[in-house]
């Protein structure tokens, strides 16, 4: 399991109801993650003090654990390789200076639509910063499933210099089940990090609780716990579960408010596989579920 720690540098999530913690519940949430055993912790160059917080704990702890943070660049058609190259440095620069390291273990493209442009002088800047002892392992964060941006990135993802994907995935989403990305990653051997198990919080929402277009999620949610009564579940352990025993996820990235949220998650890893029955009529109960209710930045609440 991964800790994201976006939480700890910005208030995120539809069902956040703490805002950000403080440094001192930020600490506590880093220490039941250690104490769980978890050693790897996921952030990004725009998530807030995020990256601040985790350098700052580290730099006072005698232990360790294995960051994964990325890389944000803004390109359009204006944008030249140059330009790329100097936001990469400088990105990386900053990441280091924040984390208070001299080699950050993994760092992932925080969206690989560069690679669709720049092809592989993108992949060479990325090896040149490996070579200098500046990053370990290199990867990319997919924010979507569009099928013809998933294409145009592919020719580059495929190399095995990108060794992470990380991927937004859960129970109602099977955008990348349908065009075959999926498959194409788990086949190319990468190790699939999946992120958004709970739709950003969605599915801890009660109907009345849901705002604007998001209204339209009732009927969804409701199939959800309908779903997990009949397993014998909880939705989190349903939505854990899911993810938790699909073949090909290597790691699970949760957030967290509070450190009994970081024990509450770890407790879920010892949840048994669905049932192939529930697991069928997940597949045809969530196969049409709209873009709004999955995709949380159509959502206006």
């Amino acid at each position: 399991m991964t800790l994201g720690t976006v939480q700890l540098g910005m208030p995120y999530g539809i069902a956040n109801q703490l805002g950000q913690p403080d440094e001192s519940v930020a600490g506590r949430i880093l220490d039941a993650a250690m104490e769980g055993g978890i050693t790897c912790l996921d952030t990004a160059s725009v998530y807030g003090s995020s990256e601040q917080i985790l350098g700052t704990y580290f730099e006072q702890q005698a232990r360790s654990a294995h960051i994964i943070t990325k890389i944000h660049l803004t390109v359009d058609h204006e944008t030249t390789i140059t330009h790329v190259e100097e936001q990469i440095e400088a990105s990386v620069q900053r990441s280091m200076e924040r984390l208070q390291t001299s080699c950050i273990p993994a760092v992932l493209l925080h969206r690989p639509n560069v690679l669709g442009m720049f092809g592989d002088k993108v992949t060479e800047l990325l090896r040149k910063q490996v070579k200098r002892g500046n990053i370990g392992t290199v990867g990319a964060s997919l924010l979507s499933y569009e099928a013809q941006e998933f294409a145009a990135n592919w020719q580059q993802l495929q190399d095995d210099f990108y060794e992470i994907i990380q991927l937004p995935i859960n129970v109602m989403d099977r955008r990348m089940f349908a065009n075959g990305a999926f498959d194409r990653l788990r086949n190319a051997n990468k190790k699939l990090f999946a992120r958004s198990i709970y739709l950003q919080g969605l599915f801890f929402l009660q109907p009345t609780e849901l705002k604007g277009n998001l209204q339209v999620a009732d009927r969804w949610l409701t199939l959800l716990r309908t779903c997990a009564d009949q397993e014998g579940m909880t939705v989190p352990e349903l939505a854990f579960s899911y993810i938790h025993h699909m073949p090909g996820i290597a790691s699970i990235v949760f957030g967290a408010e509070t450190p009994k949220q970081v024990e509450d998650n770890i407790a879920l890893l010892a949840t048994p596989a669905i049932s192939e029955r529930t697991l069928q009529v997940l597949e045809t109960a969530f196969s049409e579920v709209p873009e709004l209710v999955i995709s949380p930045s159509m959502w206006a609440v």
